[in-house]
């Protein structure tokens, strides 16, 4: 097959705009910090792309959700522990007026701090939390300690979804912690019937026991809140590890190897001057050329 200088021309011209095609598409990757622009440039990547950012979504969302029961729990755990410092003073004052050597006079002046203890519990249990109350559980805005009496809230803790299929579930809420039942009565139940026993002038020894045991109701709530919390510690930890690995397989995936690009950038510059300068000769002959 003869080859002809119009044959060399033409295919001089597709070699330079493939390189130069080459060029744009490795300049557009610099600059734009993406191996595509188009799903149509990558599809295969372009798939696994939209699968990792699906995923990632995924593991925000749950990120999210773990950082919000962690906080409840901080919540939830501060405010029990300043329960179990009013139960302390409770139990302290109950010691001491159940002493025979204490008349029905300091009794009744014992019973003014029980009362003022009663409210310091009640307070707590109103403890609001974000756009709700921290121990209505699900029924965000009712308030649990209302006119001196404990309302009926859901008995529904707070939940929060950390994985596909995984759930922590807060079960601390009013009812557990100022609900829990001694000899049928509640904690502030309690607490009232000491104050009462007290302004009564009468020991009350006998109501010892009772306290003790809503005591006890406290550290199990506490250890209940603490194990939770444990729970969505370490889910947020994987979580982050997830969301690390997530994002390293989209970078992978979709963003452009700077220093690579680069050197192909350069490689295509350096071919596209060879092509030029071999182009420039061929192009240069002319009739005259060949009759010579």
């Amino acid at each position: 097959m003869r080859v002809t200088h119009q044959m060399l021309s033409q295919q001089f011209i597709q070699n330079l705009n493939r390189n130069n095609t080459s060029m744009e598409k490795l300049q557009g990757q610099i600059s734009s910090g993406k191996k595509f622009e188009k799903i149509s440039d990558q599809p295969g990547d372009a798939l696994k792309g939209l699968t990792y950012r699906s995923s990632l979504s995924h593991v925000e969302q749950f990120q999210k959700n773990a950082q919000d029961g962690i906080d409840w729990s901080t919540a939830v755990d501060g405010a029990l522990g300043n329960v179990t410092d009013v139960l302390h003073r409770v139990r302290e004052l109950t010691v001491e007026a159940s002493n025979d050597t204490v008349n029905s006079s300091d009794r009744k002046n014992i019973a003014v701090e029980i009362r003022s203890l009663i409210q310091q519990v009640g307070n707590i249990a109103n403890t609001e939390y974000g756009s709700g109350y921290l121990f209505s559980g699900t029924d965000l805005n009712t308030q649990p300690y209302q006119n001196d009496t404990l309302q009926q809230t859901s008995d529904n803790g707070k939940e929060w979804t950390i994985g596909q299929g995984i759930s922590v579930n807060g079960k601390v809420h009013a009812s557990s912690v100022f609900g829990f039942e001694v000899d049928g009565n509640n904690l502030f139940k309690t607490m009232e019937n000491l104050a009462q026993t007290l302004e009564n002038g009468e020991n009350p020894g006998s109501l010892l026991n009772s306290v003790d045991k809503q005591m006890d109701n406290l550290i199990t709530q506490r250890t209940m809140v603490g194990t939770n919390q444990n729970l969505l510690e370490l889910a947020a930890n994987k979580l982050d590890q997830a969301q690390f690995l997530n994002k390293k397989m989209l970078s992978n995936t979709e963003d452009t190897d700077i220093t690579k690009a680069f050197t192909d950038l350069t490689l295509q510059e350096t071919a596209l001057k060879a092509a030029l300068t071999a182009g420039g000769k061929i192009m240069q002959l002319s009739l005259a050329d060949f009759l010579r």
